[in-house]
């Protein structure tokens, strides 16, 4: 592992110029750490307006002279506010279709060290997210010998529209899954210009939470993306909603096209071309997910894993203890009673409920929110994350599972517990104010010993593919024999097949409904 860089250090970098695919940057010293050195808005593909939207992902447009590489580049269009502004751009932040572009951060004094490089890809449903989110800042990673890597790609209708007239036009009879296409084109740039960062393009860690979970566990299953990186770390995000076929989003793609009139033009793909981000986000409640296309995700990948044709890369797969909490905790839907908790059970799981019922016991209402959320984050996230590491153990490829249960001390975990997205600040060092990356006097023993744990793992596994290292608690591989994992929480430990008896009378069961 290579030691945490003095601080007192400037890199060489910092000024540049650095030469990459389409010409010359210059960054600068990360604000927090000029020991590691800053490279923003770094274009990996072709601005994708007018004719390009809705196209894979073209060759970054050349420029001349020195580029300025040190402001962050705007995110892909999205609605901001609400729970999304958790993960999503703030108010006021710049959004643009003109988003494929990368953000480095590098310890690296010259280009021959050839460091583990981690490239974090976003989450947020497929339709928010941005690579400057401040959680997202990679100056702490860096500076325990990784170069980190950052990216924007397409959301919304923009990141997953498809169309039988995108289809026809696309040369393989498929369309929508931009948002992968834009991933896989960011791992190639990473692949071709990452040895000028210090990185080793051999040594390529994709690591992501939520979608960009999903997005992880999706590019394992891609033929286009295999041998672009060698190692992925799926935060909360196993292989899920990620099975509809290009059919039926091509009758979405129909759909928006009916209620903007783009169904009458001789040319249905300009004329939706031609359309505003705001006309196109607000003709339906569009579904963002991946899909399987035949092209980028050619079959179910669950039918891939399960066949092992994926790529043989070591994985990193867990969740947190209370994922429902943000994810499902405001539904509309009255569950807050034991009764009506129950009666939504037997409703949607019919003669399975009573088993159902006594591994998720509701004994009174102030049990019934706890009762629906444990099932709903065993149900969406713990079971297909359980599935995952069984395939890739069938597969002989390496596999890590980790079970993330500190209640962070912010307002979100006084609320929602160990909610969905609360192991990013810990996996980032972004500290209790999640991101701003300052010295938080009122930081506890506990979460400083996690966020050192937690980071020392994700970077010892993206140098050598084993997250153990020395001073920490040995995380066992998953097996079948065991099922072994990582409780990462107040404290660190080991345990065996997590929720087991739980899970295995989820097994082939729908998803209660809230």
């Amino acid at each position: 592992m290579v030691e945490q860089i003095i601080e007192s250090e400037r890199p060489l970098y910092e000024a540049g110029p650095v030469a990459i695919s389409g010409g010359s940057i210059a960054g600068s010293g990360a604000p927090e750490n000029e020991a590691i050195s800053l490279f923003l808005g770094l274009p990996y593909a072709a601005p994708p307006v007018g004719d390009l939207r809705w196209r894979p992902p073209q060759a970054p447009v050349p420029w001349s002279g020195l580029r300025d590489a040190t402001a962050f580049p705007p995110s892909a269009p999205q609605p901001p506010g609400g729970v999304i502004s958790l993960f999503g751009t703030r108010y006021g932040a710049a959004r643009d279709e003109d988003c494929l572009y990368l953000n480095v951060w590098t310890p690296a004094r010259e280009a021959s060290p050839k460091m583990p490089v981690m490239v974090w890809i976003h989450g947020g449903g497929f339709r928010v997210g941005a690579a400057d989110n401040p959680m997202y800042n990679g100056v702490n990673l860096a500076a325990k010998g990784v170069v980190v890597v950052t990216l924007n790609y397409r959301l919304n209708v923009f990141g997953g529209l498809a169309h039988p007239a995108l289809s026809a036009e696309s040369g393989n009879q498929a369309s929508g899954n931009y948002a992968l296409m834009d991933q896989i084109a960011a791992l190639r740039w990473v692949r071709d210009n990452i040895a000028a960062f210090g990185g080793d393009a051999d040594n390529v860690t994709i690591f992501g939470e939520s979608a960009g979970s999903r997005s992880v566990a999706l590019l394992v299953a891609a033929p286009h993306a295999r041998g672009l990186f060698h190692r992925g770390i799926c935060q909360s995000g196993a292989l899920r909603d990620v099975s509809d076929s290009l059919a039926e989003r091509e009758a979405m793609g129909l759909e928006i096209a009916g209620k903007l009139g783009c169904d009458k033009s001789s040319d249905p793909a300009a004329a939706l071309r031609a359309k505003s981000w705001e006309d196109l986000h607000n003709a339906i409640a569009f579904d963002s997910n991946p899909f399987v296309d035949g092209w980028v995700v050619p079959e179910d990948p669950r039918t891939l894993y399960a066949r092992s044709d994926i790529a043989k890369v070591p994985l990193i797969i867990g969740i947190n203890a209370d994922e429902a909490t943000m994810l499902d905790g405001a539904s509309k839907t009255d569950f807050k009673t034991k009764e009506k908790y129950e009666a939504i059970v037997r409703r949607d799981l019919g003669a399975r409920a009573e088993s159902v019922l006594a591994a998720y016991p509701a004994s009174s209402d102030e049990d019934a929110y706890g009762a629906m959320m444990a099932l709903r984050t065993d149900q969406r996230m713990t079971l297909p994350a359980r599935q995952q590491a069984r395939w890739l153990n069938d597969a002989g490829i390496p596999a890590y599972f980790y079970y993330f249960t500190r209640v962070p001390p912010w307002k979100a975990g006084e609320t929602m517990g160990a909610h969905h997205g609360a192991e990013i600040a810990y996996a980032f060092g972004g500290g209790v104010r999640c991101g701003h990356f300052d010295k938080d006097a009122d930081l506890s023993e506990t979460d400083v010993a996690l966020t050192e744990a937690i980071m020392r793992y994700w970077t010892s596994f993206a140098t050598s593919g084993d997250p153990n290292h020395a001073g920490s608690p040995e995380w066992p591989p998953f097996v079948h024999e065991s099922e072994g994992y990582l409780e990462l929480g107040n404290d660190i430990h080991a345990g065996v097949s997590l929720r087991g008896d739980c899970l295995d009378i989820l097994e082939g069961l729908p998803t209660v409904d809230i």
